[in-house]
């Protein structure tokens, strides 16, 4: 928000106020804001703000928890809740992944610095969820955490959503890219593909580097009307996973 004087008289003085909301914010914040005048000289001013931030509850490495990959191989996450100018405990914990995820809180200096250590239960599939730890904090009273998880089997496929086609009239067509890997360094093979073949040309290339394929989706613009686009899906099993099927989205687009 600025608050400025709009007449500076030759020879003057003129004041700008400007308020920064930093609600949300912790370290080191850089803000800009540009001064416009009819200067001839100077018709343009630009100011830069910088602050370091201190939270009344540091909350690190984040306040957001990911968690990829096959269920055996990951690790607990782990947040650390400290705050050195009031003396707080945790009073209580809300869930909000309850059976997906298990919070445990550990003291690690009581009445400063607090451990949240979230672990995986999913053995395979996709959640998103909110923890909220209640606290006495007078000025923090509650602390959120965002938890995410995308649990893979034995084989992982990346992206699980791909746009291809003309995005925009003029531009060339543009194709999709897919990962399909093995978590745990494995050699496997896809079985079967099965998609739209109106829609899409789907190339296999194996991975020089590790067990596993890329696959370039190309599209087939025929099928799509022009300023419309397609929805379809593109199915992959392997040899590895028995009756297991990864469906990926794609949307064809023809601008």
């Amino acid at each position: 928000m600025a608050r400025f004087d709009r007449e500076i008289p030759p020879g003057g003085e003129g004041k700008i106020t400007l308020r920064v909301n930093v609600a949300g914010y912790q370290g080191k914040v850089s803000k800009g804001a540009t001064v416009y005048c009819d200067d001839p000289e100077n018709p343009r001013l630009r100011l830069s703000l910088s602050a370091r931030v201190v939270p009344h509850v540091a909350v690190r490495p984040s306040d957001s928890v990911f968690f990829r990959g096959p269920a055996k191989a990951l690790k607990p996450g782990v947040v650390e809740l400290e705050s050195r100018n009031e003396r707080w405990t945790i009073t209580g914990l809300e869930n909000g992944l309850s059976g997906k995820v298990d919070v445990a809180v550990e003291p690690v200096e009581e009445g400063h610095l607090y451990r949240l250590v979230i672990t995986n239960l999913v053995e395979k599939g996709n959640y998103s969820g909110v923890i909220t730890c209640r606290t006495d904090h007078p000025k923090k009273p509650e602390i959120r955490v965002h938890v995410r998880g995308m649990i893979e089997g034995v084989v992982g496929v990346r992206p699980t959503s791909v746009v291809v086609g003309r995005l925009k009239a003029g531009l060339p067509v543009r194709p999709g890219r897919l990962l399909v890997v093995s978590n745990l360094d494995s050699p496997f093979t896809i079985t079967r593909l099965d998609y739209d073949q109106a829609l899409l040309e789907v190339i296999r290339n194996p991975l020089p580097d590790r067990p596993g394929y890329s696959l370039e989706l190309r599209p087939r613009l025929a099928s799509v009307a022009q300023g419309t686009q397609r929805h379809t899906t593109l199915t992959i099993e392997t040899d590895v996973e028995a009756g297991e099927r990864h469906v990926v989205n794609v949307f064809v687009v023809n601008r």
